[in-house]
């Protein structure tokens, strides 16, 4: 295995900071907007059903990337914290958004002092390939919550395994595991997208028409559906209060 996170994650970056780099980077603007577009909705009604609002919280957002989170948590007056692995994204980032916190962090490593009230994870920890690492990371994760504190996470849960050199999908219970160890309960497990975002096989010619398949997601999760283990869902747990 070749897969060095920091430079992978410079390179992919440099050369395209938007939400392609973090996302679908053979897809479309239009079509990596129309996912990102999906997550934030699916967050924001989670956030709600869990009693958080933004404003004034302290977020950690883990994987900065090209700001998508920052955009959204710093537009709902947070207090934002961003850490990515790539220099290239605290740098952006920072120079974007002044009044906002940048750091070039590895979460395996360790994790900025908190307590933060939400811990902002998104599609970031299955790019954790040494499962010793991932586990480090997600512990200290756990740890910089304060109490009442949430933890938003998303993989599939199904326990994939290695679908690319830099990408290990590992299921629910070992996640669980973890958490509670460190006092954490799981609150909410809901789908971000169904269609958008999937390997859609021989249908992938719809992907041209990211529109159609973000009003067809939000009409198929409004009806429950995307459960199933191919999709990718957001964890939600809190830290027990003291």
């Amino acid at each position: 295995m070749n897969y060095r996170p920091k430079e992978f994650w410079e390179q992919r970056l440099a050369e395209q900071f938007d939400v392609r780099g973090t996302g679908e980077t053979g897809l479309s603007l239009a079509y990596n907007s129309a996912c990102y577009a999906l997550r934030a909705e699916v967050l924001t009604r989670a956030l709600a059903r869990a009693g958080m609002a933004p404003a004034g919280a302290r977020v950690l957002d883990v994987g900065c990337g090209t700001g998508f989170w920052t955009e959204y948590y710093s537009a709902r007056g947070a207090r934002y914290t961003g850490v990515d692995i790539a220099q290239v994204s605290v740098d952006r980032l920072a120079a974007r958004y002044p009044a906002q916190r940048f750091l070039r962090v590895d979460v395996s490593d360790g994790v900025p002092d908190g307590p933060y009230d939400i811990v902002n994870v998104f599609d970031v920890l299955y790019h954790i390939t040494d499962d010793a690492r991932w586990e480090s990371a997600l512990r200290g994760l756990a740890r910089a919550l304060a109490p009442g504190g949430l933890l938003l996470v998303t993989d599939r849960f199904s326990g994939g395994g290695q679908l690319a050199e830099h990408n290990v999908m590992r299921p629910l219970k070992r996640y669980m595991e973890v958490l509670s160890a460190q006092g954490l309960t799981r609150e909410q497990l809901v789908p971000t997208h169904v269609l958008l975002n999937s390997h859609l096989g021989p249908w992938r010619f719809v992907n041209r028409w990211p529109a159609l398949l973000l009003a067809l997601d939000r009409a198929l999760l409004g009806l429950g559906l995307g459960n199933d283990s191919r999709t990718n869902k957001l964890l939600v747990c809190r830290r027990r209060n003291a």
